[in-house]
């Protein structure tokens, strides 16, 4: 409970008002529930510094243990960096952002501002609209399920789709090609390799669920909290599903394509590799996907192959995506699905003769169908 100073350059506690002590930002004590009882946190004294080197030299002094330094751009950036010799303890640390916090309100009435900064632990979040609540303030498992299944679309992809493309090389190799054509098209033969590790795919997914599920309840008999609250939003999960699905096509169809056109199956599991980074392109711009989730970037991406599934997955964690921005991307995506087994069929009708010799996707989109 040492003093902590601070340097206000966005002039934010020009006229500060005191942070409550009674409580914290995670309820009106901190320390441990056991038996019900909480530990009350000891008050920290705010003293404000003009300038950074008067701040340092009571820092070195130990006059202080630490120092805040709010951004000038706070209002913007919410930038606020902390100066220590030894780290100060988790006390000093929340009291100093309960300050902050009740500063921000100050255009409010005392009561309220006071409320919020003394967040009691049965706080319940809703969204505007009603249709998602979270005791606690944090994100809760149901919430996340739709990331975790496509996240377990993806793994399927890397698992299977892999398969199926060599499938298809090695039978252009060893030439058993050559006997199932004369009883099929090869549109046929395509799209019954796909449907197959499909249906394989989502059989091992349907086990993974069991598993999943056998897994939460255990949890919940154990006592785990973050499993007590399992309320599902079906309309997220059905239209990660909905994206899902057609999503996983595609790309199984095209890694298909991939087996028909290359000479070996070596070098199509270098090439296969591609589709999977794709599907990862929104992990790499999360920050931006979570900052502003309805940006036209994050629209954009929930309606392109590849990047559809995990965009709309990212993006309902936070915001409820619109019903017909998931109707478009699964009609994209289903499109884009019938349009990549036509592509395999003929990429198969004109390669399965062609041993040791690579067919060019130049050669591909030009031929014509016979």
């Amino acid at each position: 409970n040492a003093p902590v100073g601070y340097i206000d350059h966005a002039g934010l506690l020009a006229d500060p008002i005191p942070a409550p002590v009674a409580g914290s930002r995670a309820g009106p004590a901190t320390a441990s529930t056991r038996g019900g009882e909480r530990s009350r946190r000891e008050p920290v004294e705010f003293t404000p510094f003009q300038t950074e080197d008067g701040a340092r030299a009571a820092l070195e002094a130990k006059d202080i243990q630490a120092y805040y330094i709010v951004a000038a751009d706070y209002a913007e950036t919410s930038q606020i960096d902390l100066v220590y010799l030894k780290k100060p303890g988790r006390n000093a640390t929340r009291q100093f952002y309960d300050f902050i916090q009740i500063n921000l309100l100050s255009d409010q009435p005392p009561d309220i501002a006071r409320r919020a900064a003394l967040i009691s632990d049965n706080v319940i979040v809703r969204s505007l609209d009603g249709s998602r609540q979270l005791p606690g303030g944090g994100p809760t498992f149901g919430i996340i399920m739709p990331l975790l299944i496509s996240i377990a679309f993806l793994v399927l992809l890397v698992m299977s789709s892999g398969y199926l493309m060599q499938a298809v090389a090695d039978e252009k190799e060893n030439r058993a090609m050559e006997v199932l054509i004369t009883s099929i098209s090869p549109t046929q033969f395509i799209g019954g390799k796909v449907l197959g590790i499909v249906a394989i795919s989502f059989t091992q997914l349907f086990a993974w669920v069991a598993v999943t599920v056998l897994g939460i309840i255990v949890a919940r008999n154990v006592g785990i909290e973050w499993f007590q609250n399992l309320d599902l939003d079906w309309n997220t999960i059905w239209a990660t599903v909905a994206v899902g699905i057609p999503a996983y096509v595609l790309a199984s169809a095209l890694m298909t394509a991939i087996g028909a056109i290359v000479t070996s199956s070596q070098e199509g599991q270098s090439i296969g590799g591609m589709f999977f980074m794709l599907h990862m392109i929104p992990c790499y711009l999360a920050w931006a996907l979570i900052k502003t989730p309805n940006a036209p970037l994050p629209i954009v991406l929930s309606l392109l192959p590849f990047t559809a599934l995990m965009t709309i997955s990212l993006r309902n964690i936070f915001v409820v995506v619109p019903a017909w921005q998931v109707a478009v991307s699964a009609a994209v995506q289903t499109m884009c699905a019938v349009g990549a087994i036509w592509l395999a069929g003929r990429a198969f009708r004109l390669g399965m003769l062609r041993y040791g010799q690579r067919l060019r996707w130049r050669e591909l989109l030009k031929a014509r169908s016979r």
